[in-house]
């Protein structure tokens, strides 16, 4: 055999190592797909088969195969109006208004650079960054009656008498929309990252209004990085349980904070596993129906 022969020989036969990508794929892979089993898969699948399990007397379950407690939640029309539709109004509600306030504050961030940028991403993080329980505790403080908020309308004239935010539904939907922010911030980040500055000056060269500017250009390209935040924001917004129990009243019926009572108060824990499927369902229902409409709105846009 010559040497050429040899050469060639070698060239077209790749090294060892990557000979089987499959393999190094599933190696590198394996770890992530074991503890999404261990932690994701196998504990939903454990509530699934809760769900069906029936209720004794006190907090005992018995092993079984009905549906009694979905029958119990789905058909009696107060969870419906008071549980599944509260939850599904008040996600919508602090989802929208988070997007509308998370908009201008990442243009903002987008525009500027070097240290102010990085103290400005910092301080939309910030509310990720605290631990929850210490930041629901810090807002408490301010929206007490005595608190920061309160003396401030009162020191400025704007009321005579604190108004009521805590330990009601207004006290809900700040601490939502407050938490939510810097998810939707971020997402939108690397959209405004990837917008050409020469089409906004082509656009503003052509007589374009800001406004013009904003919903030919900057929403279009915006969309992807909304519509991921929508979709995380929305998930967390309607199964929050721990933001209601702090701050909501006694009659805040999230379904979330529904789950929590019937699980850990009650004990009613294939009732609580029923409502989880059902929220989980609910939610992914939605988000399906969100989905398919964002991506009709992008074949319109593209005259598909």
């Amino acid at each position: 055999m010559s040497v050429d022969s040899l050469i060639e020989g070698r060239q077209a036969s790749p090294p060892h190592h990557l000979r089987r990508p499959g393999l190094l794929v599933s190696l590198m892979v394996a770890p992530g797909v074991l503890v999404l089993v261990l932690f994701m898969i196998l504990p939903l699948l454990w509530v699934v088969r809760v769900s069906f399990y029936e209720t004794a007397q006190g907090t005992t379950m018995v092993p079984a195969w009905v549906l009694d407690q979905y029958v119990r939640f789905l058909a009696d029309i107060w969870y419906l109006r008071n549980v599944v539709w509260l939850s599904v109004f008040v996600s919508i509600v602090s989802t929208a208004i988070t997007v509308l306030l998370a908009y201008p504050i990442a243009m903002y961030v987008a525009r500027a650079t070097g240290l102010r940028r990085q103290i400005l991403q910092t301080l939309v993080l910030a509310p990720l960054l605290i631990g929850l329980v210490s930041l629901v505790f810090g807002w408490i403080v301010i929206l007490r009656g005595g608190g920061l908020f309160n003396s401030l309308i009162i020191w400025l004239g704007f009321v005579d008498a604190p108004i009521r935010l805590l330990y009601a539904m207004p006290a809900v939907y700040i601490l939502l929309i407050y938490v939510g922010i810097p998810y939707v911030v971020m997402t939108l980040l690397d959209n405004f990252e990837r917008i050409e500055p020469t089409l906004l000056e082509a656009a503003a060269n052509a007589g374009a209004g800001g406004w013009r500017i904003f919903a030919s250009i900057i929403l279009p390209l915006t969309l992807p990085g909304l519509n991921a935040g929508v979709l995380v924001l929305f998930a967390l917004n309607f199964s929050a349980f721990a933001i209601p129990l702090m701050v909501g009243s006694a009659n805040t019926n999230l379904i979330g904070l529904v789950v929590y009572k019937q699980a850990m108060q009650l004990g009613n824990l294939p009732f609580a596993a029923a409502i989880s499927v059902i929220m989980v369902a609910i939610s992914a229902a939605i988000l399906v129906i969100y989905s398919r409409l964002m991506q009709r709105f992008f074949l319109w846009r593209l005259g598909v």
